[in-house]
């Protein structure tokens, strides 16, 4: 699988629960995370990462998104 297929598959896994609305702030925070994932794992390791840790990816987005609300610069984070 190619970056932009990965990228695909992801983000449509991760909005298929309606958890992550399309557009929003933590949508896009989530697609920053998912590039800098496939980058540094590659696409099919980073797929593979986010699948079985879905639940724990949408809560760090989550708590990333409040960082942003404070003006805080959002810290690097590694799964």
């Amino acid at each position: 699988m190619n970056r932009f297929q990965a990228m695909a598959k992801i983000m449509a896994m991760l909005t298929e629960d309606g958890e992550l609305k399309k557009g929003s702030r933590e949508y896009k925070l989530a697609r920053k995370l998912v590039t800098s994932m496939i980058e540094r794992l590659g696409p099919d390791e980073a797929f593979a990462s986010i699948s079985l840790k879905k639940a724990d990816f949408l809560h760090h987005v989550g708590v990333l998104g409040s960082f942003d609300d404070f003006g805080r610069p959002i810290p690097e984070t590694k799964f």
